[in-house]
């Protein structure tokens, strides 16, 4: 068994390792690639800003050429009025504003009244003869009221061209400014880009073409032809050739161009490529390391559990069924056999005191009292299988054994059982000898419930009361036990039980307030509210139960003094109210325990202490003495009967979606951390898993012998909603609920 477990371990463990350092290199790549994206993201809101900057400023230069004196001048000049010496101011000023910005690749000078354009190159031409009649032909069917900037080629040169003043529809020149600045130094100056830069710039135009930038024609064209993403989505990646390209986009607002910078991933993808091999070699060096340890682990531990295997295998003898099914089997199938026959034992003692019908309408008596949004499915049944709904009006009792703690200590597991199923007997025959009709039952603790028939048009509480008094009688008689009472008022179906449950078992508990030896009515429990007008710690109160729990001694000795620290300055009467509580709390916290059994009244016990110094003294004491009690119950033999009771427990309580480890722990009076350890060491899975498991278990049963809703299944299920059955469901059989019903009743056909 050490080796298989440690070759299944060592196998678990490769997975995981694998699993997680492909995780690991996988998240490392998409960082890297995020913060390269992240990179470029910033280097394109950097060009926008100073894109939009010099074109705004360029625009601005623009402007004054075109309002310069000596330049307006010829260009608004008549052909009457025509003068060389005007001309060849304006050609002063031309060449004063090309010397004083270097973007500038040339000028036009245009008047259409003198039909003569001047160029920057110190030449005159007409309308007919000039070199670049495209210029003249945008600025005669130009419509836009605004300056703005357009792509243009003269002589095979393609450059940024602006024309001032603008001509719209209503707006009639005769004299215009055309301006050509330079692309190659706005790439180098505006843009910061050069041709042999890997990293690629390109800025498209409003018709989708190339405007600006460092790209080789051959991809400028590619992609200009290709369908892009809008510029909101910024990051985007574009396969050209045998290069994957990273585009990050912006937008330059004032011109409406689309501004795309392209970086190729194979740059940083030989650096994420290093990085990962690091990672498998370190991934490697641990997974060594860590098979090394599952090695000794495994050899250093497994062995107690062969010596316990041995040990079962040796007490029930080599004769039982069990084990002779589990001879081919490995140890731990004869720890689980031994286990599983324990229970099953259990179980056998539980079906011979009850038919599997009784045991039915038990759960559903129980689901009915604890869950307050039952099923319609139960009520319907509890009207068919029970006369205690025939006038549609009922009571609800609660029958609590005093002395739970030595009535536990006194006998096992299966007597308690027995005794508690005797009571129900002797409650439903007393009940019946006084015309009520009864139904009782076991919540597997200190207590039964009883609900009782009731007339629909007379109050007959004193007869109740009557006959739950003999009830204490004839449980006192006949099976040596004492027993509080508490009947409830009245009710009907749509009542809340399980909240009605709760009080009267607080109920139960007065009797170790005030001593009154009687049946408890609802009407009784306005007269004592736990910690009314207290200003008690209760925060410190439920630590000391939790350090009692714990079984830490020092703890609970400093909480004890907080918790009585204050007390030093109230009245008598207020000091001993709260001291009663803590005595009531701490009882109530620790039932299955001899400590506090025989205190009949609280407030009367108190009287015999003369300072508060004497009452702490002797709280500590018996707290140190439900200690010695939990280590005693923490035999071998003592966590298998606790076991088979968190076990019970469960399935008792399984329809309650509420249902919890904490309940579970609180149930058998240990802290959950404990209970949890003492579970797994015997069932050899978590409380949780169980509870889990149970459900399904129960969900699958209800499929196969009903023909209830998967709604209702739901429910009975103890789950909370039914998108999260279906999960579960499917998640333990591979199938859907309607589907697994469907094979089950194929496989029944068969």
């Amino acid at each position: 068994m050490y080796l298989s477990i440690f070759l299944y371990s060592c196998l678990v463990v490769s997975l995981l390792t694998l699993v997680f350092t492909v995780f690991l290199s996988q998240q490392f790549a998409r960082s890297a690639q995020e913060e390269m994206n992240k990179s470029n993201q910033e280097k394109v809101k950097q060009v926008v800003k100073t894109s939009e900057y010099t074109l705004q400023k360029l625009r601005q230069f623009a402007l004054r050429v075109y309002s310069d004196e000596n330049i307006a001048l010829w260009m608004n000049m008549e052909k009457q009025d025509y003068s060389p010496l005007t001309l060849n101011k304006a050609a002063m000023s031309v060449r004063e504003f090309m010397n004083s910005e270097p973007f500038i690749s040339g000028v036009y000078l245009i008047n259409f009244n003198l039909d003569q354009i001047y160029t920057s190159e110190s030449s005159i031409y007409t309308t007919n003869d000039f070199y670049d009649p495209e210029i003249l032909d945008y600025i005669k069917n130009q419509k836009t009221p605004y300056l703005q900037y357009f792509n243009h080629e003269v002589k095979g040169v393609s450059s940024l061209a602006l024309v001032v003043p603008a001509a719209g529809p209503n707006q009639n020149y005769q004299g215009f400014v055309a301006i050509l600045f330079s692309k190659p130094l706005l790439n180098e100056y505006m843009l910061q880009v050069s041709d042999e830069d890997q990293n690629k710039l390109y800025i498209e135009g409003k018709n989708k073409e190339f405007i600006l930038g460092n790209t080789d024609p051959m991809l400028a064209n590619a992609l200009m032809k290709t369908d892009k993403p809008g510029a909101e989505e910024q990051g985007w990646e574009w396969n050209f050739g045998s290069v994957t390209w990273s585009i990050q986009s912006e937008r330059l607002p004032i011109e409406g161009w689309n501004v795309y910078y392209m970086a190729p991933i194979s740059l940083w993808q030989e650096k994420v490529d290093q990085i990962r091999f690091e990672i498998i070699g370190s991934s490697i060096l641990l997974l060594i390391a860590l098979l090394l340890f599952l090695f000794w682990q495994s050899y250093r531990s497994l062995k107690p559990i062969s010596d316990l295997a041995y040990q079962m295998k040796s007490k029930l003898g080599k004769e039982h069924s069990m084990i002779q099914a589990a001879n081919d089997k490995s140890e731990m199938a004869w720890i689980h056999s031994g286990f599983h026959s324990l229970i099953e034992k259990i179980e056998q003692l539980d079906l011979s005191i009850k038919s599997s019908k009784a045991l039915v309408k038990e759960d559903y008596l129980r689901q009915w009292i604890l869950n307050p949004n039952a099923s319609k499915r139960i009520e319907e049944f509890m009207k068919s299988q029970t006369s205690i709904l025939q006038t549609g009006w009922f009571r609800i009792a609660v029958i609590r054994l005093e002395s739970y703690g030595r009535f536990e200590e006194q006998y096992d597991f299966a007597s308690r059982k027995l005794l508690r199923f005797a009571m129900g007997n002797i409650v439903a025959e007393v009940l019946m000898n006084h015309a009520y009709t009864a139904e009782t039952v076991d919540f597997g603790s200190d207590h039964i419930v009883a609900l009782i028939s009731a007339p629909a048009a007379e109050d007959d509480l004193p007869q109740v009361k009557g006959a739950l008094e003999e009830v204490r009688l004839q449980i006192k008689q006949w099976i040596k036990l004492e027993v509080n009472a508490a009947v409830s008022s009245v009710l009907d179906v749509e009542e809340n039980l399980q909240i009605m449950y709760s009080q009267l078992y607080e109920l139960t508990l007065m009797r170790f307030i005030n001593n009154e030896d009687k049946v408890f009515t609802y009407e009784d429990i306005e007269r004592y509210e736990p910690g009314k007008d207290s200003d008690l710690d209760e925060g410190l109160l439920k630590q000391v139960i939790h350090s009692v729990q714990l079984k830490n001694e020092k703890a609970l000795e400093g909480y004890l003094d907080q918790l009585t620290l204050h007390m030093q300055e109230l009245s008598y009467e207020e000091c001993k109210l709260q001291l009663t509580h803590i005595i009531y709390s701490i009882m109530k916290s620790f039932k299955n325990y001899s400590t506090f059994q025989g205190l009949k009244s609280v407030q009367a016990f108190l009287e015999q202490f003369g300072t508060l110094w004497e009452v702490k003294q002797w709280l500590y004491r018996e707290m140190l003495s439900i200690m010695d009690q939990q280590r005693k119950k923490n035999t071998s033999g003592r966590k298998e009967e606790v076991a088979a009771e968190m076990i019970e427990y469960v399935r008792n309580h399984l329809h309650n979606p509420m249902l919890s480890v904490d309940d579970v722990a609180a149930h058998v009076s240990m802290s959950v951390n404990y209970a949890r350890q003492i579970f797994k060491d015997h069932v050899y899975c978590s409380l949780s898993d169980y509870i889990a498991n149970q459900r399904i278990e129960f969900a699958a049963k209800l499929l196969t012998t009903t023909d209830w809703t998967v709604a209702d299944i739901t429910e009975q299920s103890g789950f909370q909603t039914k998108s999260t059955f279906f999960s579960a469901f499917k998640r333990a059989t591979g199938m859907t609920p309607n589907q697994y019903r469907m094979e089950k009743s194929k496989e029944d056909e068969a």
